[in-house]
């Protein structure tokens, strides 16, 4: 017999079928396929170099795994006899592990996608997602598999391989400890190998630093402490940061120039002689006056206290700069007091240590100042300017105002990007405390991106590190995480830890998790809690408006399904209540939006569809329909659903059974066929929805003509002035460099007919300041342009300007919404995802669309998703449709469904929003 020639796996992969169905038309119908060769399996696993555990049986035996050594060997092609017979036999699994094991994770990927859904399949499917560096996706599958199958020690193995390639290092090494408890042969060695490895290398890590600091600190307690002259040279950054309070405590001349050698070895580390020079300076001071000023200094840094006013004042007046600058640092608690002080005195140190904290606290005033523009260019130039240098610590300092900053604005994928450079150079630069700080705001921006698994996880590595640091805060957060979730036996039990705890405050976020957790089943001390965060919220004389509405809120939500007048009372009185309160008080806006959520979907419950409707018209500020329309409120795990038919009919949905986030859900599913047969007859749909389902452009199918429907949620609408239609077209934009955006092509708008030029802005003059004045009483709006959001969740767009002089060039949300745009004009925002809306269940319809219509757009058509060039056109079909007279939301469909026909990649028009102001 000749033996077949060998062949590339990716050959054998399209062969396989052919083969597999030359082998069966071969074999009679009765004769079973061929057992596999007894080397088969051991073979696979012998070559194999995954670290993944696969749940097949044979390809989950343990087999030591070694450094390869020089350059990978390229794998033998598998046999094709015995792939043939598994898949005679339909036997995906064992296909599936025998690619895995090869390292073909997409041939693998494709054969477990037969397999029905099971933890196994889930595991695998992790393992697949880990090798492609997908760690949400596999953390998702993970959870998933060990809730239903705690036992599988394969899902626990693969999630702490998980966690380890995170940088998590603290909870993976518990998660291995885990699966060597089971004391599997050879992988319990191994796992236990692991998790000592990981926890030695990140606990030296932590002892580094602390010794570095501890060896510093010394300075300022013992003038005969030895010079960590070796911590300068490995944790420069952590011996800096403390050397300067040991010269600001120096109390003679002498102990100053004492310190010059580590000055000096420090400069030598770091580069340029700023150290040395600072020494030497502080040297030729009069010490028969700052001696005091420096043992007064060293006494409130021993006590770990704030730095008096006293020793401020005398600080300032005495010309000793860096012990000002020191105590201001020190005892400003967050605040920007003494800024433009703290800025002076800076300048004349010239230090750049201190001067990126300048830059720092300067960006922070500019945001709270509403010129976030600025803050950007500050951050990134001075950012830019420190990786030139040496200065590693304070460039993670900027790192993390831009991850901060990011997060603020709800643009998550330039927060994540800082964010993940802040958390690799911290563990390079072994900065314990950085780690601590940028844990959280990764589990933040996770949250924020409707990650919970890698938003618990970092949470949970946050705990492993710090028991000592606090019992109760990772608790709390996880309890909440977990509700968000749909996992309320997982949330509660957190809630029961975080509540054993002595440094348990039982603060509001507490107070909503037992409020959002009574619907699944009240535990036996639910009412207590409540109660408890409800009291402390309202203690002391300075409890802020929005706090104390919130505690109704609370007690609103939590009663609601025990005592239903009782809890509608409170909510209505919280809506009520909120709505006097500024519109920028977020609080007082979750508040607001979540008592009417409640309600609605507690009406839905009761089969109350009519009273449904008026909710929800009442939230978005709309007069309540008739007929023709779709309302749609989701509370959680609750959903209600409610269709108007053409004649008026009501019929209603309620489900209150999901469990899974609705991040995961598939809204095109979401509407029940017979509401959609009650819409069937209407010639256009209008559609009544809050957040997360305002924005979803799939909640109805693509062939029928529907919008959403907003009316202005907050203040007067502005009057329209009878003037003469006039087009403004935006486009040419010059994008600013740091943000790095290619140029859109030129857009030059058609003349039509009978109709006046429009209004054209490009290049530098289409800056937002002008773009706003020239909007102010345009008819019909057309802007071509960037958009930047987070690609891959829902974080609010804005829209790329050209830059104004003063560096500012967004048109935002926040700034639309407070124009008034006295032409009522129809809008056409021709920019990649520009449609996006922010989705967190707690806020208003927060995108541009939305702000648009607030602030008295007739219509706006955006795009929800990433567009390609040729969009304009698309828009401009959409436009000329609705001047021939056609609807908006018809003329929308129609131009859709032509562009479909005509190319089936034009699938992005499904993703057109359409919102429309109901008057």
């Amino acid at each position: 017999m000749v033996k077949p020639a060998k062949m590339s796996l990716w050959a054998l992969a399209m062969a396989l079928p052919l083969l597999a169905a030359g082998v069966a038309a071969l074999k009679p119908r009765a004769q079973q396929p061929q057992s596999l060769p007894d080397t088969f399996w051991t073979d696979r696993r012998a070559a194999a170099r995954i670290e993944a555990r696969l749940t097949h049986p044979e390809a989950d035996r343990y087999r030591s795994r070694v450094p390869a050594g020089g350059c990978p060997v390229p794998a033998e092609p598998m046999p094709l006899g015995p792939l043939a017979s598994m898949e005679a036999r339909e036997d995906w699994g064992g296909i599936a592990a025998a690619y895995a094991l090869e390292g073909e994770w997409n041939q693998a990927a494709s054969f477990l996608e037969r397999l029905p859904a099971s933890p196994e399949r889930d595991s695998d499917l992790a393992a697949v997602a880990l090798a492609r560096g997908d760690h949400e996706r596999a953390l998702r599958l993970l959870d998933a598999a060990l809730t239903a199958k705690p036992n599988l020690t394969q899902a626990l193995w693969n999630r702490a391989l998980v966690f380890r390639e995170m940088g998590l290092t603290l909870r993976a090494s518990e998660l291995f400890e885990e699966v060597a408890k089971r004391n599997e042969q050879g992988w319990g060695r191994e796992a236990h190998a692991q998790a000592l490895s990981l926890r030695e290398a990140t606990l030296d890590r932590q002892r580094q630093w602390k010794a570095a600091r501890d060896a510093t600190l010394a300075l300022v307690e013992d003038p005969k402490a030895p010079l960590p002259m070796d911590a300068a040279r490995q944790l420069p950054g952590a011996v800096r940061g403390v050397f300067y309070e040991a010269v600001r405590a120096a109390a003679s001349k002498e102990r100053a120039l004492s310190l010059l050698p580590l000055a000096k070895e420090l400069d030598r580390v770091q580069g340029g002689s700023v150290l040395t020079d600072y020494v030497q300076r502080v040297s030729k001071r009069d010490f028969s006056r700052r001696a005091d000023l420096g043992r007064q200094y060293a006494e409130t840094l021993r006590a770990g206290h704030g730095v008096p006013e006293a020793l401020l004042d005398r600080a300032r007046v005495s010309g000793d700069d860096d012990i000002y600058v020191g105590a201001l640092l020190r005892g400003r608690n967050g605040s920007l007091r003494g800024l433009q002080d703290l800025v002076a005195r800076v300048g004349r140190m010239n230090d750049p240590w201190f001067t990126y904290i300048a830059e720092r606290d300067q960006a922070r005033q500019e945001v709270a100042e509403g010129a976030w523009w600025k803050a950007e260019q500050r951050l990134f130039n001075a950012l830019q300017r420190c990786r030139e240098t040496t200065l590693s610590v304070r460039c993670l300092d900027l790192e993390r105002g831009l991850a901060i900053f990011y997060t603020d604005l709800q643009r998550l994928t330039e927060a994540e990007q800082h964010a993940r450079v802040l958390w690799a150079g911290a563990r390079q630069l072994r900065e314990w405390e950085t780690e601590f700080n940028v844990l959280e705001i990764l589990s933040h921006v996770s949250r924020s991106r409707n990650d919970l698994g890698s938003a618990r996880a970092y949470l949970e590595e946050w705990a492993a590190r710090g028991p000592t640091r606090s019992c109760s805060w990772p608790h709390v957060q996880l309890a909440h995480l977990y509700y968000l979730d749909l996992r309320p036996d997982a949330a509660r039990r957190e809630l029961e830890a975080a509540e054993a705890c002595a440094d348990n405050s039982m603060e509001l976020v507490f107070g909503a998790t037992v409020a959002e957790l009574s619907r699944f089943g009240s535990g036996p001390r639910d009412a207590e809690w409540l109660k408890t965060v409800t009291t402390r919220a309202l203690e002391g004389s300075s409890v802020l408006e929005s706090d104390r509405i919130y505690t109704h809120y609370l007690e609103g939500r939590f009663l609601l399904d025990q005592d239903r007048a009782r809890g509608e009372a409170l909510l209505k009185q919280a809506i009520a209540d909120a709505e006097t309160l500024p519109r920028g008080d977020v609080l007082g806006r979750e508040t607001w939006a979540l008592s009417y959520s409640s309600l609605a979907v507690d009406a839905g419950r009761a089969g109350e569809f009519p009273k449904v409707v008026a909710l929800m018209a009442a939230q978005l500020g709309t007069p309540v329909p008739t007929r023709c329309a779709l309302a749609a409120s989701i509370h959680a795990e609750r959903t209600t659903l409610v269709a108007l038919g053409p004649k008026g009919e009501v019929k209603g949905s309620y489900d209150g059974s999901r469990r899974e986030s609705l991040a995961r859900v598939d809204s095109s599913r979401l509407v029940p066929d017979a509401l959609r047969q009650t819409l069937a007859g209407c010639e256009h749909v209008d559609v009544f929805a809050w957040t997360p389902l305002f924005g979803r452009t799939d909640l109805l199918p693509p062939e029928m003509a529907w919008s959403f429907r907003l009316g202005r949620t907050q203040g007067p609408r502005p009057a329209r002035t009878s003037t003469a239609p006039r087009r403004l077209v935006v486009a040419g934009v010059e994008a600013p460099s740091l943000l790095q955006l290619p140029r859109l092509p030129s857009w030059t708008p058609e003349a039509e007919p009978g109709a006046a030029p429009p209004d054209v802005l490009s290049g530098a003059d289409a800056t937002p300041s002008r773009v706003l004045a020239r909007m102010a009483d345009a008819t019909e709006i057309e802007i071509h342009a960037h958009g930047i959001t987070d690609p891959s969740i829902s974080g609010a767009s804005l829209v790329v300007l050209s830059p104004e002089v003063n560096g500012r060039y967004a048109l935002t949300a926040d700034v639309v919404r407070e124009q008034r745009l006295t032409g009522a004009p129809t809008v056409f925002l021709a920019a990649c995802s520009a449609g996006r809306t922010a989705s967190l269940q707690s806020t208003e319809p927060f995108s541009l669309p939305a702000a648009f219509i607030d602030s008295g757009a007739r219509a706006v058509l955006a795009s929800t998703v990433d567009i390609p060039d040729a969009a304009g056109r698309f828009f401009d079909g959409v436009r000329r449709s609705i001047h021939a007279g056609k609807p908006a939301a018809v003329a929308l469909r129609d131009e859709r469904q032509a562009w479909l026909a005509r190319d089936a990649r034009a699938v992005w028009t499904r993703s057109v929003l359409l919102v429309e102001r109901a008057d």
